[in-house]
C-alpha cells in the first residue's frame, strides 16, 4: 500500500486523498517513508516520551546532602508527564500528565533569589495530587517556561483545547 507523501500515513490504493491529514494523493508516487509511532501511547497523539529537564533540590542543605549522597529526590519533566521520586531505600513516585496540568507559579524569596533557586508550584486536575511543588529548583523560571511549552506542545498534539464561559 503507499504511504502519504505529507504525513507518512498509509492510505487505499486509488484514493484521491490522505484519510489522516487530507492532502491530495493525485500524482504521487508510494512514499518510502512510514510514519513510526513506536513509544506513543496507545491512542495518544504526541510520539515517544523524551526527558526534557531533569534535576533535584539545590538549597544549601541539599547541596550537603548530596555531597554525602543523600539528596535523594529527583524531579524529572518529560514530553507526556512530570515526576517526583523521594526516598532512599523506598522509592515514591509522584506523576501528573501533562494533559491534566492546568496552571503554575513561581515563588521566590530575595534569599532564593540571590541563591538563583525557587519553587515551582504545578496546579492540575489530577485527583491524587492537585498540586505538585518542586521545592528549590534552579533558574525556576526557565524551568516553569520549558514546562508550559511541554504542556502546550502535549494539549496540541492530542488536540486538546479549552473555551471559557462568559
Amino acid at each position: 500500500m503507499p504511504y502519504c507523501t505529507s504525513c507518512g500515513a498509509e492510505y487505499k490504493q486509488g484514493a484521491k486523498f490522505c484519510g489522516e491529514c487530507g492532502a491530495s494523493t493525485e500524482g504521487d508516487s508510494a512514499a518510502p517513508i512510514r510514519r513510526s509511532s513506536a513509544g506513543a501511547a496507545p491512542g495518544s497523539g504526541s510520539g515517544p516520551e523524551i526527558e526534557l529537564w531533569q534535576g533535584k533540590p539545590a538549597g544549601i542543605s541539599d547541596r550537603l546532602k548530596g555531597i554525602i549522597r543523600l539528596n535523594t529526590t529527583t524531579y524529572t519533566i518529560t514530553s507526556q508527564r512530570i515526576m517526583v521520586k523521594t526516598g532512599l531505600i523506598g522509592k515514591d513516585v509522584e506523576e501528573i500528565e501533562l494533559l491534566r496540568v492546568n496552571d503554575f507559579s513561581v515563588d521566590q524569596s530575595i534569599m532564593q533569589r540571590i541563591l538563583g533557586i525557587g519553587i515551582l508550584t504545578v496546579f492540575s486536575d489530577d485527583a491524587s495530587s492537585p498540586q505538585l511543588i518542586l521545592r528549590r529548583i534552579r533558574h525556576p523560571q526557565t524551568v516553569k517556561d520549558a514546562l508550559r511549552k511541554a504542556v502546550r506542545d502535549e494539549k496540541i498534539a492530542n488536540n486538546i483545547s479549552y473555551r471559557e464561559q462568559i
